[in-house]
């Protein structure tokens, strides 16, 4: 091609071969844990990738190379294979311009006739930033109606100056923060950022709490993100109490014709969060759960059953998982004459059985004596 102007090129493959990357921080545990990180990666420092391999199982990594979009320069790395199509990539140093992730490898499902060798790149360019914000958080416990601090760091190396903080959250709860952070000499500084969910927050209640810093201007950012738990503090430790109201039974020798019927109260007590659920462990009857008429705290509890099913166990939960088991019967026992009578016999049967044994030991001693004699 020969052109007097300038012109692009664009080519286009089909290939069922790609990968997906990730930053990741590898702890220095004897197992190699590692964790995502989800902000952006800093300018000049060291980093790591997890690089997955996807669209053949005959493929494998041979090289990762940061690439900057303008220019030549790039940064190699080294390249550890986990398995499963799945490396940790090592780099000494990320650049401060924009780069992307080039990664080459080899396929070995192609013929000897063939090289093999493949080569992907990032679709994206990525840029580093000469920011860092970080959180040192390791209770993510956020209580209703009550606020709570969270202290992060911005840094910038060997720069001091100003950055603007935003921070947002994804279920809109009140934020209070400083809207801009001046950084020492060093180029560091701290903050807060009080967050407040509403009393009335169901527990359990995941929230993304985001925060960023920005040079002025805009021409550098970048964040961190902390993920909270909604959860109330607990207080109540005791489970909940029943009370038996009424049982009342004509169970007879034909259990199939005649039923019982018992009535339980439950209550979770003066500084209980109240009950939540009750239920049927054991027992085969008909059970109806409502609430006492001069008590809104209590939980009136009907139970109706065979008298074939003499047994029933009630599962009472208050609403901070507090759990209580109620066992009820009208099972018939054998009267205590039955019971004294086997033990009479077994002791009658005792006695005799050594009375014959003493008259049998006196025959013998006897006889012994008389042929002693006789000689």
């Amino acid at each position: 091609m020969k052109s007097i102007n300038p012109y692009s090129l664009k080519v286009i493959g089909e290939s069922s071969i790609d990968f997906l990357f990730n930053f990741i921080k590898v702890s220095n545990s004897v197992f190699g844990e590692f964790s995502l990180i989800e902000n952006r990666p800093t300018a000049g420092g060291n980093a790591s990738l997890l690089v997955t391999l996807i669209g053949s199982e005959d493929i494998m990594v041979t090289e990762v190379t940061l690439v900057e979009s303008a220019g030549s320069g790039q940064v190699n790395s080294t390249v550890e294979a986990l398995g499963g199509g799945e490396y940790v990539v090592h780099f000494d140093r990320i650049p401060s311009v924009e780069f992307v992730v080039l990664v080459k490898g080899q396929n070995n499902s192609i013929s000897r006739a063939s090289s093999g060798i493949f080569q992907r790149q990032s679709t994206t360019s990525l840029r580093a930033s000469a920011l860092n914000v970080a959180i040192d958080e390791s209770d993510i416990v956020l209580e209703p109606g009550t606020p709570r601090s969270v202290t992060f760091s911005v840094m910038k190396a060997g720069e001091g100056g100003s950055v603007i903080i935003q921070a947002t959250n994804d279920k809109s709860f009140t934020l209070h923060y400083p809207t801009n952070l001046t950084l020492d000499a060093g180029g560091s500084a701290t903050g807060s950022v009080n967050i407040t969910a509403p009393p009335n927050t169901p527990s359990g209640t995941s929230v993304t709490l985001t925060i960023e810093a920005a040079a002025p201007g805009g021409a550098d950012s970048n964040y961190v993100v902390l993920r909270l738990t909604v959860l109330p503090k607990v207080t109540d430790f005791t489970p909940p109490v029943c009370k038996l109201l009424s049982l009342q039974s004509n169970c007879s020798d034909n259990c199939s014709q005649s039923m019982w019927d018992l009535s339980v109260q439950v209550t979770d007590g003066v500084n209980g969060t109240g009950v939540d659920r009750v239920s049927l462990r054991e027992g085969s009857g008909t059970l109806n759960i409502s609430m006492a008429a001069d008590n809104e705290t209590a939980t009136v509890v009907s139970y109706v059953a065979s008298c074939c099913s003499p047994d029933v166990q009630l599962v009472a939960v208050d609403k901070v998982g507090n759990v209580e088991i109620c066992s009820y019967s009208v099972r018939r026992t054998q009267p205590a004459t039955t019971i004294s009578s086997v033990t009479t016999a077994v002791t009658s049967f005792s006695t005799r059985n050594n009375f014959s044994i003493f008259i049998c030991f006196g025959f013998t001693v006897l006889s012994f004596l008389l042929l002693s004699l006789g000689r």
